[in-house]
């Protein structure tokens, strides 16, 4: 039986323990839990319309995971709920002013960093990437990076 199949995953399995750990330690910096810090990234992308019920898919987060953290978020004044027309209980996530103001600090810096490896494409080498993306970080925000060794 061929280990090819099982190649390919590891560095996949540990581009995903790479990048949770360093979000994780961004949302530390930032004083948010890892699920605010997603909520607050998720909001940023589609201000629109997104609802709780849209975070929990894209975030694969159970439902109360999800309604405790925007509830934190509501309660230090970063997000507003706004009932959608048509529907009984289906609630638009606003960001407010100084939820505005948190993402231009927080969101906006880790979504540059990305930006910023995404652009060097001169090698699709993950382990090329792990680095490249652990050095932006730690340079631009002052997070703690993760050896990507």
């Amino acid at each position: 039986m061929s280990s090819a199949p099982r190649e390919a995953t590891v560095p996949l399995t540990r581009w995903q323990y790479f990048t949770k750990t360093l979000y994780h330690n961004a949302a530390v910096k930032y004083g948010l839990s890892d699920t605010a810090l997603w909520v607050l990234y998720h909001v940023s992308e589609d201000s629109d319309n997104i609802t709780q019920q849209d975070l929990c898919r894209q975030c694969c987060f159970p439902k109360q995971t999800i309604n405790t953290a925007i509830n934190n978020l509501i309660r230090n004044g970063y997000l507003t709920l706004e009932t959608l027309s048509g529907t009984r209980n289906s609630k638009r996530i606003i960001l407010t002013d100084a939820g505005q103001a948190l993402m231009q600090t927080t969101i906006d810096p880790l979504k540059q960093a990305e930006d910023a490896v995404l652009l060097d494409t001169s090698s699709i080498d993950f382990d090329e990437s792990l680095s490249a993306l652990s050095d932006i970080i730690t340079r631009r925000l002052g997070v703690k990076a993760v050896d990507a060794e």
